[in-house]
């Protein structure tokens, strides 16, 4: 079926069909952007992904124990994220 029809056709299209069948069409097109040389779903992360997350986790949880990062509280970080900590403390 070779039709000439714009995204902006597809969508329009798309848009009209139950919520079902656009569940499928969403799953379908995520499924065809995956690069399975570099993608992986978290039920089996890459072995150097995995690895790496290991050692930045040991290398944060060193930071913290010798003193050279200071935690804040959730709080805290919510007043940094918004503008309202005074960060001259």
């Amino acid at each position: 079926m070779a039709t000439n029809l714009t995204a902006s056709e597809i969508i329009a299209s798309a848009l009209q069909l139950p919520v079902a069948d656009r569940g499928q069409i969403v799953d379908a097109l995520t499924d065809s952007l995956i690069d399975e040389s570099i993608d992986h779903g978290p039920e089996e992360p890459a072995d150097e992904v995995e690895a790496a997350w290991s050692d930045e986790i040991a290398r944060r949880i060193a930071d913290i124990d010798s003193g050279r990062v200071k935690t804040i509280s959730s709080e805290e970080a919510w007043k940094i994220i918004n503008g309202d900590a005074n960060l001259d403390d």
